[in-house]
């Protein structure tokens, strides 16, 4: 079968994961908001469903809803400064893998259809034009943007429309976070496994990638051997 088409999931994949990468800098963010940093950082936690499956189409939206339930009222000063922190924070999760762009514009040379599929807040899909990977991608869907999430078989099947393909004429490439790679075949994908360090750290999070029993890579460019076959 020939496969010329790819969707990537994205942290974890094309970048690292998020939880390494925010570290300890998230406190930046909440110190620019005057609140008592262990409760709003326990609300904000709490509410990544809700931002993830598109509850706030703003950065100021979901700052202000845990704000309001801390019952810590915001100044308009406070809440400019802290959009511009928090994105500021996200723009450094953004950055590509040693092997990611390159493989990319290779695989956009051979003809491939690049689609991006991510369960991601609404910071994402706001600072994406301004990365280097947009460019590189047909399409790219967002959950927070659809209000949908993986592993909803919707949202893969939208991934797909996007990008102009049938599920059993591409390939879905991802770090298996929360049965992803299970979901995708379940819809026709050809699922494939990218091996990270982190998948032995966050280990509930991870469980899919350790026990998946499909075709797995250890590197990005290991994709170009998958396609077109």
């Amino acid at each position: 079968m020939q496969l010329e088409s790819v969707i990537f999931d994205f942290y974890g994949t094309l970048v690292d994961d998020f939880a390494s990468s925010v570290g300890p800098a998230h406190m930046e963010f909440v110190k620019t908001l005057a609140v008592p940093p262990e409760p709003f950082i326990k609300l904000w936690r709490q509410t990544t469903e809700m931002r993830v499956t598109g509850a706030f189409q703003t950065v100021e939206a979901s700052i202000e809803h845990v704000c309001s339930l801390l019952g810590a009222p915001l100044t308009a000063e406070q809440l400019v400064r802290a959009v511009e922190v928090r994105l500021q924070l996200i723009r450094r999760t953004l950055s590509p893998k040693t092997d990611a762009l390159d493989t990319l514009a290779r695989l956009k040379n051979r003809g491939c259809r690049i689609g991006l599929l991510s369960n991601c807040s609404i910071e994402i899909p706001i600072l994406w034009p301004e990365t280097q990977f947009a460019g590189l991608f047909d399409s790219a869907v967002f959950s927070s943007r659809e209000r949908l999430k993986k592993p909803d078989p919707r949202i893969y099947y939208l991934a797909c429309e996007r990008l102009g393909v049938a599920p059993k004429e591409c390939l879905y490439i991802a770090d298996g976070e929360n049965y992803e790679l299970t979901a995708a075949a379940k819809v026709g994908l050809h699922a494939v496994l990218i091996r990270n360090s982190a998948q032995d750290i966050s280990r509930e999070l991870h469980r899919e990638a350790r026990e998946w029993q499909g075709e797995a890579i250890t590197g990005l460019a290991e994709a170009l051997d998958l396609v077109n076959r």
